[in-house]
């Protein structure tokens, strides 16, 4: 019997001409020329995009930044793929044709799409005036009678108040503080050391950066296609691999290898540090946590969870691993986080009962293991197959007993401004989110060896 993979490789292999007939057909098969991409710009309603070069096939598959786009029509030398390129934010884009497998039967082109952003002049309405981020501290904010509210007391009072949206905006700033500081340590790093050598950046960047590119290995093509989800548009990895691997050599493995050569010269060229710190939240814990590791442990990830979440799934079967490799130093708080919709929901209400006869992680760890979305007998059997109390279980579950628990849990997320699943908070700081290329382990180990450091850090100061 044919399995129904076995059907979709055979399928594919016949759109994309790589069925041969016999054993040795593929020794006597033609070797098809080089698939070329060499331009790909808007047709003038700018809901499509013309894409020219060489060796095209018929219905080729064609993505932007890892998106599978839909082909209207394509002959040798041009392909038309409906994208609304009118609707798209402006940026640099990748652009992959594949065909099939091998290398001669994929190409790529980076293409620019959108409207020039404004400058800060534009902006701001060319004033000379700077624009900041408003008054902090001491400053007044009100005046009653005699009395002074400062900008301060207002804070508080929001943090107080409404602190999801107080922590969300604080995390916002950050992030936008970081990345600007970081470019700007990072373009003057490279000044300075293009300016000693005699080059321009871009020169100096020609010369080291192939030194330093390597092969991102296959776990990471895997990594890559797992973080697109629905993103897909159902093409199997197999039939995603060239983009994917045409995005990893073209995008990722550059910004890696220019990351890499940029921390060696803060090391052996200029000194540099980013010294702004993330934001951080006090959190308490609940009657619905669950923690795998010591009390005490040095680094403390809170995971907000949704078991009916593909994403978190994949990152929640690394937990294991992590505690392995990292033993008392780590522990894993669990907060549910049931965000997509009314099977989530049920799915966190079940754990909460499994956890009632102390089968929280061997539940956790059943469900994550399974793929797509678990109906309640679905549930109750999973609960069975761990050895639980079957009739406490049920009757549990179909009473809903922890019903205003997980109700609850999702207020609690909302106050630390935790909106999706998975999100991690590392020891009060949210962790930034996981690169898609990354498996989740390695993931967690960089989060966790940077904590441990800055750990370490802050005790030499305070000797």
């Amino acid at each position: 019997m044919i399995t129904r993979r076995a059907q979709q490789v055979m399928t594919l292999a016949f759109v994309l001409g790589l069925v041969t007939r016999g054993s040795h057909a593929a020794a006597r098969q033609a070797v098809t020329p080089q698939l070329v991409v060499s331009s790909a710009v808007p047709d003038p309603s700018g809901q499509a995009l013309i894409i020219t070069g060489a060796n095209f096939i018929r219905r080729p598959l064609v993505t932007l930044d890892l998106v599978p786009i839909t082909v209207q029509s394509a002959t040798d030398s041009q392909i038309v793929a409906a994208v609304p390129v009118r609707m798209m934010p402006p940026g640099t884009y990748l652009l992959t044709v594949s065909r099939g497998p091998s290398a001669s039967d994929n190409g790529s082109v980076q293409v620019t799409l959108g409207a020039a952003r404004p400058t800060f002049a534009e902006a701001v309405g060319g004033g000379s005036e700077p624009v900041t981020l408003g008054p902090s501290g001491a400053e007044p904010a009100a005046k009653v009678g005699d009395r002074v509210i400062t900008v301060a007391e207002v804070d508080h009072e929001w943090r107080r108040t409404d602190s999801g949206a107080y922590i969300g905006l604080s995390r916002e700033i950050y992030e936008n503080r970081r990345r600007v500081t970081t470019l700007m340590v990072t373009n003057e790093l490279l000044a300075r050391e293009a300016a000693a050598r005699g080059l321009t950046t871009q020169a100096l960047l020609d010369e080291e950066i192939p030194k330093r590119s390597v092969t991102t290995p296959e776990s990471a093509v895997v990594s890559l296609y797992q973080s697109l989800g629905d993103r897909t548009r159902g093409a199997t990895l197999e039939v995603m691999r060239p983009a994917l691997r045409a995005w990893l050599t073209r995008i990722t493995e550059p910004e890696l290898a220019k990351m890499n050569y940029v921390e060696e010269l803060m090391k052996i060229s200029t000194r540099a540090e980013v010294l702004l710190a993330p934001p951080r939240v006090r959190v308490a814990r609940t009657a619905q946590d669950v923690v795998l590791g010591p009390a005490a442990a040095a680094v403390e990830i809170v995971a907000f969870g949704d078991f009916q979440s593909p994403e978190y799934a994949r990152f929640a079967q690394a937990f294991g691993r992590v505690r392995e490799t990292f033993g008392e130093k780590v522990a894993f708080v669990f907060k549910h986080l049931p965000v997509l919709g009314p099977e989530s929901f049920v799915s966190a209400e079940a754990a909460a009962c499994a956890n009632a006869q102390g089968k929280f992680w061997a539940y956790h760890d059943a469900v994550v293991a399974l793929p797509g979305t678990l109906d309640s007998d679905r549930l109750k059997q999973l609960a069975r197959d761990i050895g639980v109390d079957r009739r406490a279980f049920d009757g549990c579950l179909d009473g809903e007993a922890f019903k205003d628990m997980i109700r609850e849990a999702l207020d609690e997320a909302q106050r630390y401004a935790v909106k999706s699943s998975p999100g991690f908070l590392v020891n009060g700081s949210l962790a930034p989110p996981p690169p898609p290329f990354l498996p989740p382990f390695e993931f967690f180990k960089r989060i966790i060896e940077a904590e441990l450091l800055r750990l370490s850090a802050a005790a030499s100061n305070r000797r």
